[in-house]
């Protein structure tokens, strides 16, 4: 069972005030171009509009899956919930030119496989390059599969579109990077705080090539990390400041070694125990705002206040949205909504 939204997609200008840093020779600045603001990228600006304050946005259709809940009585989210979702999906997307549309529900008239449920021996593989967490940030959770998801899902499966799963109570959330080659590239959340919680968001953030803020971690002084990354920079380039090719190669973001800072740099990450309730006592003293001071804020950081990106991870995003318009993955190509 399907429901189609009708999209009326009005292109967003910027105001005429906002500026393009440095790109300007008006006296009143202008928004950047499509071809600034999306596809031009140097040595000196490795990704699309970095000196941009705006500029063209661009819309991706969503298709999203919805089965019961996991006795096969409710659904387990309503249009009301997946329009107040989205909404503040695009709150922290839209000020870097990505919008985000409901293009189809599918109505999946079965009950979500339970957490607890054993898959069929040999048809239960999890993706292997997947980036997940649940709603605090911390316990990541079982992963469930796409041979889970059954023959509807499936058949409705959009290569066209962002493609989201909602599911039940229990699993963890995930998504795929847009640069492995496979048949379902999917973004999987839980229901029942899609309209609240950043998770969604976070998870879209891995669907536009966006890494943890602890990407790496394990190296701080690193000169570079492009190699362990090769799958995608091997078309990339090499940028001038070293730190977009460090971590999560973005310049923005400070330092993050997550929970795992004891053996990094001597000191315990313990001062966020609300962000891991589970983690065990440390006989390592905490680490002081010198020595690890990430931003607790950032979208694609695992901490409770998680909100935002920057304008890096934004423009990073523009750049492998333009990827997967442009490539062909398995079947798999984005088109964007005219």
């Amino acid at each position: 069972m399907r429901t189609t939204s009708i999209l009326l997609v009005l292109l967003l200008t910027a105001p005429i005030l906002a500026g393009c840093l440095g790109g300007s020779t008006n006296d009143i600045d202008e928004a950047c171009d499509e071809q600034e603001y999306w596809f031009e990228i140097s040595e000196d600006s490795p990704y699309p509009g970095l000196d941009c304050e705006t500029g063209l946005s661009k819309t991706l259709a969503m298709t999203i899956f919805v089965h019961r809940d996991n006795e096969g009585i409710d659904w387990l989210i309503n249009e009301t919930s997946i329009d107040t979702g989205i909404e503040l999906i695009n709150s922290i997307y839209n000020p870097y030119g990505i919008h985000f549309v409901l293009d189809e529900i599918i109505w999946i008239d079965e009950a979500f496989p339970d957490v607890q449920d054993e898959e069929d021996e040999g048809e239960g593989e999890k993706p292997g390059t997947i980036n997940n967490s649940n709603e605090d940030g911390g316990d990541f959770g079982d992963q469930i599969s796409v041979s889970q998801l059954g023959d509807v899902f499936a058949e409705g499966y959009n290569p066209a579109n962002v493609n989201i799963v909602m599911q039940s109570i229990g699993w963890g959330s995930y998504s795929m990077y847009p640069w492995y080659s496979r048949e379902y590239y999917i973004s999987t959340v839980r229901a029942s705080t899609f309209a609240t919680s950043p998770v969604p968001s976070h998870e879209l953030g891995h669907f536009l090539g966006l890494y943890h803020t602890h990407q790496f971690y394990d190296d701080p002084n690193s000169d570079s990390d492009l190699a362990r990354a090769f799958i995608w920079t091997q078309d990339w380039l090499t940028p001038t400041e070293q730190c977009y090719s460090t971590g999560d190669f973005i310049c923005s973001t400070p330092y993050d070694c997550y929970i795992w800072c004891e053996e990094i740099l001597g000191c315990t990450a313990n001062a966020y125990e609300s962000d891991r309730p589970d983690q065990e006592p440390s006989e390592f003293a905490n680490c002081t705002i010198e020595q690890h001071n990430p931003s607790r804020t950032n979208l694609m950081s695992r901490y409770s206040d998680r909100s935002e990106i920057t304008p890096d991870q934004g423009a990073r995003a523009r750049y492998f949205i333009e990827f997967m318009v442009v490539n062909e993955r398995n079947g798999n190509q984005l088109v964007l909504v005219e």
